[in-house]
């Protein structure tokens, strides 16, 4: 299967070559013609705004629009399915409003825009690229550096910055959004059901800003992040440790987990845990919460709890514990002893003798030997 999809690309791409080296060499600046039911569009200039597409149409239902030199003004497509690709990068305007979109650009399109009703993937080969993807299917956006402007508000949406200096966001209109950066990176989402955020190289601004959001769930891999939730429920991470600006403002749930040196952990929600794993943290859990389980394994925390209930444990030692909340001990489980015997009562070993030894005559003064 994968040998035919590549046999197909190279074949895609020798006609493009031969057509381009033969329309140049006749003086023509672009191609345009319908074979199979695809309008194939071919900018050689550079200077050539397409269209492809209408509800008039009717020859074709499949749309393949090409930009070879820089800059194209625009390629616009809105048949059932839509390939945009800019070969060489700067083009200012690519536009699909169709059931399938496939958009492509070598670096530097600032304005790369798709509505779809199924799919749509865009991809920026060198950075430098505005993404924007709304519909009610699937968007696929990647990047391979700064772009700072990747916006998408679908039903799922995937985005992907392969770099650093990206700014990726979902909107409230989306349902599920994955967020994947290398970073340092600026990530925020507020999808309705679930936002999944992960930054994989540390430095980076996380940040989950729907208080409807069902669950929000945050990674910093190497930590010196600042990580801020609010959803219903919140479960961040901070690895490596040394996130500075650590908050959670959740609903329902909140879990916060530090490796280390996290010195500003703050919580509110009806139940937090926070975890320092190795210690060398401040935590906080704030008023308005009903329960707060705070722990320090690695010791040396401070463990604020201003909630309704706390449950603190820090069993590397050297923590402070102060606040108002009241503190919950669970009581150690009792165990009660077996009664022993009163006066010349039998003991169990007495008991067991007395009630074998007579059978054991008995045995003797039955088998002679």
């Amino acid at each position: 299967m994968r040998t035919t999809s590549l046999a197909a690309t190279l074949i895609s791409v020798i006609s493009l070559f031969i057509a381009t080296v033969h329309a140049q060499n006749q003086g023509i600046d672009r191609c345009d013609g319908i074979t199979n039911n695809t309008r194939s569009q071919i900018c050689l200039s550079g200077k050539c705004p397409f269209t492809c597409g209408s509800v008039n149409e009717s020859a074709y239902s499949k749309c393949d629009q090409v930009c070879v030199e820089e800059p194209c003004a625009s390629l616009s497509c809105n048949s059932s399915e839509c390939f945009q690709r800019c070969l060489a990068g700067g083009c200012e305007s690519l536009h699909c409003s169709s059931d399938d979109c496939t958009q492509t650009c070598m670096g530097n399109c600032s304005r790369v825009n798709c509505t779809m009703t199924s799919k749509c993937n865009q991809q920026c080969e060198k950075g430098h690229c505005g993404l924007h993807a709304s519909g009610d299917g699937v968007v696929v956006q990647n990047c391979a550096e700064m772009c700072s402007d990747v916006k998408c508000e679908a039903d799922d949406c995937r985005q992907v910055c392969e770099g650093e200096g990206c700014g990726l966001e979902c909107s409230k209109g989306a349902g599920e959004c994955n967020q994947n950066c290398k970073g340092p990176c600026t990530m925020q989402c507020g999808a309705s059901r679930k936002c999944e955020t992960s930054c994989t190289g540390g430095k980076c601004n996380l940040d989950c800003n729907n208080a409807n959001t069902a669950l929000c769930e945050q990674t910093c891999a190497h930590g010196a992040c600042n990580i801020k939730c609010t959803a219903m429920n919140c479960d961040s991470s901070c690895s490596k440790g040394h996130c500075a600006d650590f908050k959670c403002t959740a609903g329902e749930n909140c879990t916060q987990n530090c490796g280390h040196n996290c010195t500003n952990m703050r919580c509110t929600a009806k139940e937090c845990d926070q975890t320092c794993t190795k210690g060398n943290c401040k935590m906080y859990c704030e008023s308005g919460s009903d329960l707060c389980i705070m722990s320090c394994p690695g010791g040396n925390c401070l463990l604020h709890c201003d909630g309704a209930k706390c449950k603190r444990d820090c069993s590397g030692g050297r923590c402070v514990l102060s606040g108002s909340g009241k503190e919950e001990t669970t009581p150690r489980p009792t165990v009660t002893a077996a009664p022993k015997p009163s006066g010349n009562a039998p003991g169990p070993m007495s008991a067991a003798l007395a009630f074998f030894v007579p059978w054991i005559a008995y045995i003797f003064s039955v088998y002679e030997y």
